[in-house]
C-alpha cells in the first residue's frame, strides 16, 4: 500500500530483513549523514550549480531509499532530473519541496524511539 507518509516502517523493517536492530542503526546512521547531505545540496541550488545538485540528490536520494522514505524520495529524484536536465530555475522549486518533505521526515526519525 502507497502512502503519502514520511517514513514507511514497513519498508524501511523489509530492508531490514525485520532486524530492529539493524532498523535503529539505519535510523541513526540517516540522522548523522542527513544534516551534511542536506548542507550539500542547499549549496548547490544557492550556487545554480547543476552537475551538484544532480550529484547530491542522488546521494541524498539513496539514503532516503533505505528509509522507505517515499516522498522525499520523489522530492529528491525530481531534484536530480532537473539537475541533470541543467534546469536550475526548476532546481529552486524542486528543493523547497525536498526541504519540506525532509522536514516531515525528520521529525519522525529525530525521535528518540522512532519505531
Amino acid at each position: 500500500m502507497v502512502t503519502d507518509e514520511p517514513l514507511d516502517w514497513n519498508a524501511l523493517r523489509e530492508n531490514c530483513a525485520g532486524d530492529e536492530s539493524l532498523v535503529n542503526e539505519v535510523l541513526e546512521l540517516f540522522r548523522q549523514e542527513a544534516e551534511a547531505l542536506i548542507a550539500d545540496v542547499r549549496v548547490a541550488v544557492k550556487n545554480g550549480d547543476a552537475l551538484t545538485i544532480k550529484r547530491t540528490a542522488h546521494r541524498l536520494k539513496g539514503a532516503l531509499v533505505s528509509l522507505g522514505a517515499r516522498p522525499s524520495v520523489e522530492a529528491a529524484r525530481a531534484l536530480e532530473i532537473a539537475g541533470t536536465s541543467n534546469d536550475v530555475a526548476a532546481c529552486m522549486a524542486l528543493f523547497e519541496r525536498l526541504e519540506s518533505e525532509l522536514a516531515r521526515l525528520m521529525k519522525i526519525v529525530s525521535m528518540p524511539t522512532a519505531a
